[in-house]
């Protein structure tokens, strides 16, 4: 059975990125010495989708962060295939996620919001892990924009860390 999980850091105010793309604000909480559930998260899941900004701002990393998982990179452009980290996607969302193979059972949705959204409309998402990060930036690129079909979750759990960053875990009630 195919799980797609959202696993993904916001501003209080609910942004996921400034305005201009940049994720600078993530720093002191990235380089803690809390991980905050990341490496179990990270070890059970098969496959990472991601749309083409998010994909691009991972390129500014000193080193791709998912060499060692299946990686589809969602883009309207119809050239791009694949590179050394990725395999593009250029088809209707759904009709692509149901020809997924056996093996891309835990999928984890990275982002961005373009793509997060388009998820939500399809009703693609089972879990939404998400990191509240204490901090309010006023502006930026919201996570939930835009109209979207109701949607009902159940609470699994809430986690405090000392950084002050809180984590809620939802399941999709379907």
């Amino acid at each position: 059975m195919k799980k797609i999980t959202l696993y993904i850091a916001i501003s209080l105010d609910g942004f996921i990125a400034r305005k201009d793309g940049r994720i600078d604000w993530l720093s002191p909480f990235e380089n803690s010495e809390e991980d905050y559930g990341y490496k179990e998260f990270y070890k059970n899941v098969d496959t990472v989708i991601m749309g083409n900004k998010t994909y691009k701002q991972t390129l500014s990393f000193s080193e791709f962060p998912f060499k060692d998982k299946k990686c589809y990179v969602f883009t309207r452009d119809k050239k791009k295939t694949k590179d050394e980290n990725a395999i593009f996607v250029n088809k209707k969302t759904k009709n692509f996620i149901k020809k997924l193979d056996k093996e891309d059972k835990n999928m984890w949705l990275v982002g961005g919001a373009s793509i997060v959204k388009e998820f939500l409309k399809l009703d693609l998402i089972d879990e939404f892990i998400i990191s509240v990060i204490p901090i309010l930036l006023g502006d930026g690129i919201r996570l939930f924009n835009g109209k979207l079909n109701e949607k009902i979750l159940r609470l699994i759990d809430i986690k405090s860390f000392d950084s002050g960053l809180a984590q809620i875990y939802y399941k999709r009630i379907r």
